[in-house]
């Protein structure tokens, strides 16, 4: 029984993760809050044990993919575990977990510019392997293709000073009624509805439709929850992915927004 800081985790895990896996075993303890078993809070250095469940598939391509879920247990509610299932090949079904923040980037001349930013990944996280080759994350293939950049800092200020623009075919649109859409090569990769009426939205709708663009963050291992934000696993893991996408139709929800308050003021 391998044991990386204070956690348990069963051998086999390295044929799967390779030189990664002791950095997947810590990243998935640091994003574990509560015990999977009994749901007592988990306490910083405490025993603890990984559970994996590997879910294993072959394309039409030849090409494996490999879906990974994990757990953490106390070592007293569980010994570390390894389950791995053969699938037949079909599209993944993934759900997106995101959050959507308001940056602000300062000049050297003391002006600031406020950067609406949308942090988005899906869980589980699913890998692909090519040929033997090495296990290589699909979201962050995926948008690394289209002209995003790995971003190996956690530092916001560093990010947005390294965010360029992603590829042309890269797109995000805000209907009026405040559905945003994020298209790569024309597929909805993202998609979700914003509430104008609610005052956190309409603030980050105005961002975006003054910005014209929005910074993406996204790669796995980025730890959203209805509180907060931490995308220091993912900058630890190397799978942090930045990119700066263009904006469109927020315009129009703006305008609108400007005039209902206009017809509100006495």
């Amino acid at each position: 029984m391998p044991t990386t800081r204070n956690v348990a985790w069963d051998g086999r895990l390295q044929a799967f993760k390779g030189r990664d896996t002791t950095l997947y075993v810590t990243t998935a303890a640091d994003l574990a809050k509560t015990c999977a078993s009994c749901r007592v809070p988990l306490e910083p250095g405490e025993p603890v044990s990984l559970l994996v469940d590997i879910t294993q598939s072959a394309a039409p391509d030849g090409t494996e993919y490999l879906t990974f879920t994990d757990s953490v247990c106390h070592r007293r509610c569980s010994g570390p575990a390894l389950t791995v299932r053969q699938t037949p090949w079909q599209p993944e079904t993934l759900s997106p977990v995101a959050a959507r923040v308001i940056l602000t980037q300062k000049s050297d001349g003391g002006q600031a510019r406020v950067v609406p930013a949308l942090a988005f990944t899906f869980v589980p996280v699913l890998s692909f392997r090519e040929d033997g080759g090495e296990l290589t994350s699909a979201l962050v293939a995926l948008l690394l293709a289209r002209g995003f950049q790995l971003a190996m800092s956690h530092d916001y200020a560093a990010i947005l000073e390294q965010a360029a623009e992603a590829a042309a075919n890269c797109r995000i649109t805000i209907a009026p009624g405040g559905l945003l859409r994020l298209r790569l090569d024309g597929e909805i990769l993202y998609r979700e509805q914003l509430h104008p009426a609610n005052a956190d939205d309409a603030e980050w709708l105005q961002a975006a439709a003054n910005s014209g663009n929005i910074l993406v963050i996204s790669g796995d291992n980025l730890n959203i929850t209805e509180t907060g934000l931490d995308i220091r696993p993912a900058a630890r893991h190397g799978t942090l992915v930045i990119g700066t996408v263009q904006v469109s139709g927020v315009g129009t929800f703006a305008s609108t927004s400007r005039l209902r308050e206009q017809r509100r003021t006495p």
